[in-house]
């Protein structure tokens, strides 16, 4: 049976790929960190933002392939399908991963990797320096968010 800290980020990509803003908004913190590849988002607004996505052209919907959980901390392997719009074609498809970090049952910190490598180091060099938990996840006045960036 999955985890609740599985169960929210299996919601966030549902949310995610259904473009379902409100449902995808619901399994954030207030106080969320989109680490896009387009620079720091920060908020349910700013994420909501991010979250949208033009009508028409390439679009894309995820599949994750695994999920590893250390308290607060969540790697999930995905595949990214890109398909066009118009007419559903497939276009391309890649691997990747995504680095949560949680607090209170919510996500405050999202993060992703192009290498599962490197999502992998950072999983394991985040899990082991805190104990299991991402800094800050104890902290209810929103305190520090995970910095992942090594």
């Amino acid at each position: 049976m999955p985890s609740p800290e599985e169960l929210v980020v299996r919601e966030f990509s549902e949310a995610f790929n259904g473009a379902e803003l409100d449902r995808f908004v619901e399994t954030l913190d207030p106080a969320i960190q989109i680490h896009s590849m387009r620079g720091l988002r920060t908020g349910h607004d700013a994420a909501r933002a991010w979250a949208t996505r033009a009508p028409g052209g390439i679009q894309q919907t995820v599949e994750i392939e695994s999920v590893a959980v250390s308290g607060n901390l969540v790697l999930v392997e995905i595949r990214r399908h890109w398909h066009w719009a118009e007419d559903g074609s497939h276009a391309a498809t890649d691997e990747m991963a995504w680095l949560f970090g949680l607090h209170d049952g919510k996500i405050r910190s999202w993060r992703p990797f192009a290498a599962r490598e490197e999502a992998r180091a950072a999983f394991e060099s985040e899990k082991y320096r805190e104990g299991g938990r991402p800094a800050g996840a104890d902290q209810a006045d929103g305190g520090d968010v995970p910095d992942f960036s090594h």
